[in-house]
């Protein structure tokens, strides 16, 4: 019980620490320009995943057509996770040990930036999933709107705005993104 009144005490800081950071927020051309690569980035890290999943998907789709001894089915997850590293003693940039660096990025929900991609590489809609999508900028919201109205602003972005309790100058910190592609290949038994 101790920890979750912990976790519920940490989860208010760090909101009420983000509306304050927020409130003095400038949309520089700095900060634009740092907002657009990330968004980009994220966008480029997304494309790979998929990029590396889809064979990946059709062979294990064909091997389940064709009744496979072992296969039975299958999951694909890709995910990506924003880091702030920061120098060591020796000016390389590694994980933090401690700090809000370490903080925000362990108060992360797992469930962000994060795609079951079985489904959405067979049916080709990738280009209708939330994530890829070119149709719709997630630019929403008093901190982004009328900033980037020129510019499409991926899901990511408004994933690590609107769902963490990241500020808009931590978001702008991120300077590592970890890409991942988890396949589970499952096999079921009756007794």
């Amino acid at each position: 019980m101790k920890n979750n009144k912990k976790d519920e005490k940490l989860e208010e800081y760090l909101y009420e620490r983000r509306r304050k950071m927020n409130e003095k927020f400038e949309w520089t051309p700095e900060n634009k320009d740092k907002l657009l690569a990330l968004n980009d980035k994220l966008m480029k890290c997304f494309e790979k995943l998929v990029e590396e999943a889809t064979p990946i998907v059709k062979a294990l789709h064909k091997r389940l057509d064709e009744k496979d001894a072992f296969l039975h089915d299958f999951e694909i997850e890709a995910k990506i996770d924003p880091f702030i590293l920061v120098p060591d003693e020796d000016g390389n940039l590694c994980e933090p040990e401690s700090g809000m660096e370490l903080i925000l990025t362990e108060c992360l929900p797992k469930h962000m930036l994060f795609l079951y991609l079985k489904y959405d590489i067979i049916e080709e809609s990738i280009a209708a999933n939330i994530h890829f999508s070119k149709e719709l900028s997630w630019d929403i919201g008093r901190f982004f709107r009328g900033n980037f109205d020129d510019h499409h602003i991926c899901y990511a972005i408004h994933e690590l705005y609107y769902h963490t309790c990241w500020s808009i100058p931590d978001i702008l910190r991120i300077n590592h993104l970890w890409s991942e592609l988890r396949v589970r290949y499952q096999n079921f038994e009756d007794l």
